[in-house]
């Protein structure tokens, strides 16, 4: 499953229970906050230490295997993440690129990653619509981190 979003969000008990089953029984979820929304990230956060207590979310360490070609994806243990600076009062943000680590967080169910969230953006890459004052991955590392992702969970 897929879930992402740029506002404060409160699940439902029932929506919580169900998420709580689908985990349990083997789902995933790859979520980010789009741009890097920190109202987004915050619920997020929040909402998944309510659903599961007993597995918190937890960074993704950087020797993890999802970030190499372990299951027949990318090396993407350095990325490019687009971090827009103020130029001046006046002045439209410029856009900096660097090259880190991914941040990604997770949770572990069963000794797999069954929540894998992303506080920077990969739904405006993904979609090339990405701005200058959006704070997240370039569309071909946003891409290259999603089918990694995607091929961890075909293989667990």
């Amino acid at each position: 499953a897929f879930m992402h979003g740029r506002n404060a969000f409160r699940l439902t008990d029932d929506e919580r229970q169900q998420l709580r089953v689908y985990l349990e029984r083997g789902g995933m979820i790859l979520a980010d906050a789009v741009c890097a929304n920190r109202a987004f990230a915050e619920s997020f956060r929040r909402e998944f230490a309510t659903l599961i207590p007993d597995h918190p979310l937890q960074p993704i360490p950087p020797d993890d295997p999802i970030y190499t070609t372990a299951y027949g994806g990318f090396d993407v243990r350095f990325v490019t993440r687009r971090d827009p600076q103020p130029v001046g009062p006046e002045s439209p943000a410029a856009e900096a690129l660097r090259r880190v680590p991914p941040e990604l967080e997770g949770i572990r169910i069963d000794d797999r990653w069954a929540v894998i969230f992303s506080p920077y953006d990969l739904s405006c890459a993904l979609e090339r619509q990405q701005t200058v004052g959006c704070r997240g991955y370039t569309p071909e590392d946003a891409a290259r981190l999603g089918i990694n992702i995607l091929l961890y969970s075909l293989q667990q």
